[in-house]
């Protein structure tokens, strides 16, 4: 388990480096679109918005890294609980009720 001061820091970190991954990704989608002549003001548009989808997929992914999860172990049943900046009680507490959950969701695979 993280300790609280690599906990604030992997938090902090987390959207510089989806940034840098999302500008990365826009910057390469730039250069290519100026390799068929493409305007530079024609190519801010979807740099945008490669930018924001790259930056989002990344600060999710880098998120679900660093965060806790806790999943009822009924074969079959989906419930399960994301926990970000847990302490010790509060985790325990949840992985307690991911365990107890009244309600075992099944799906079928059909």
């Amino acid at each position: 388990m993280p300790t609280p001061t690599s906990a604030r820091r992997a938090r902090r970190l987390i959207p510089l480096v989806a940034a840098l991954v999302g500008s990365a990704v826009a910057a390469y989608w730039v250069r290519n679109l100026h390799t068929y002549r493409v305007p530079l003001t024609e190519a801010l548009v979807p740099a945008a918005a490669i930018f924001a989808c790259a930056y989002s997929a990344a600060r999710e992914i880098l998120a679900a890294l660093c965060a806790e999860t806790h999943r009822c172990r009924v074969s079959g049943c989906n419930f399960r609980v994301r926990l970000t900046r847990p302490d010790a009680v509060e985790s325990r507490r949840w992985q307690e009720a991911a365990a107890a959950h009244p309600d075992h969701e099944r799906y079928d695979r059909a």
